[in-house]
C-alpha cells in the first residue's frame, strides 16, 4: 500500500459508479476478473450475490489445494475480499477455440453478449485477458497485468517502466511465460491494430490516451 499510494477515493469504487448510474449491488449478477491478485478483488464484497468469473485455470489454482499454485494463489487473494464467500465461476473452455490466434479461450456464461477469457499466462496461475466487441465491431482486450506499461508492446525493443518493473517480478508466477504473453500481444497490436484495442489495468497513460476524446480536424478553410 505504501509504495502504491492508492488514492482510497470511496467514489472511485465500482460500486459508487454504478450507483451514479442509477444502479445498485443486486444489479450486477456478473463480474469478470483478468485474475485474482488483491489489487483485482478489493470489490467483491460489494457485491456478495453476483457470479465471479475467471479462466479454468485460475478457478483451480484458487480452489484445488493439489494446483501447484494453491498456496502463491491463496496469498495473493486475500482473506477480506473472499470472507464472504464469492461465487467464483470458471469460464466455458473449449479446446479448439482460439481468439486472434489465441488458444485456449473460454466462454463466459450466462451473459448476453460474447464476453471471452483469453490466456495471457505468466502474472498469476491462470491470467486471461478479457475480451469484448464495442459498438463499432472493434475488439477491445483488458490484457490485465500481462504487461504494466505501454512501452513493453509499443516499442521496439520493449521498455518497461522501472516503477512497475518490480512488481511485475514480485508477482508473476512464470517469467518466461510473461515474456512470452508480451510478445504475442506486440504481434497482436502489429498484424490486428486496426480490429484489436489492447488496454493494461495498470497504465496511466495509456489509459488516459484511450479515453481522451480524438478533437476534430481543422477546417480547411476559415468559415467551413
Amino acid at each position: 500500500m505504501a509504495y502504491a499510494q492508492p488514492a482510497r477515493d470511496p467514489e472511485g469504487s465500482a460500486l459508487r459508479q454504478i450507483v451514479r448510474l442509477g444502479l445498485g449491488p443486486r444489479d450486477e449478477r456478473h463480474l469478470v476478473l483478468t485474475h485474482l491478485h488483491r489489487d483485482h478483488t478489493g470489490g467483491l464484497p460489494d457485491f456478495p450475490g453476483a457470479r465471479v468469473h475467471v479462466h479454468p485455470a485460475e478457478y483451480r489454482a484458487v480452489t484445488d489445494p493439489a494446483d501447484p499454485h494453491h498456496r502463491h494463489s491463496l496469498d495473493r487473494f486475500l482473506p477480506a475480499h473472499r470472507a464472504h464467500g464469492p461465487l467464483l465461476t470458471p469460464a466455458v473452455a473449449d479446446g479448439s477455440a482460439e481468439w486472434f490466434g489465441f488458444p485456449g479461450v473460454a466462454r463466459v456464461a450466462g451473459l448476453a453478449g460474447e464476453v471471452l477469457l483469453v490466456p495471457l499466462p505468466g502474472h498469476s496461475a491462470g491470467h486471461a485477458g478479457v475480451a469484448v466487441r464495442d459498438g463499432a465491431g472493434r475488439s477491445l482486450l483488458h490484457a490485465g497485468d500481462a504487461y504494466m506499461y505501454h512501452g513493453e508492446i509499443e516499442r521496439t525493443p520493449p521498455s518497461a517502466h522501472p516503477a512497475f518493473a518490480p512488481v511485475q517480478q514480485g508477482a508473476q508466477t512464470d517469467a518466461g511465460a510473461v515474456r512470452a504473453t508480451r510478445d504475442r500481444l506486440r504481434a497482436l497490436r502489429r498484424d490486428h491494430g486496426d480490429r484489436v484495442t489492447v488496454f493494461s489495468a495498470h497504465d496511466p497513460w495509456e489509459w488516459a490516451r484511450l479515453t481522451t476524446p480524438t478533437p476534430l480536424p481543422a477546417p480547411a478553410h476559415p468559415g467551413d
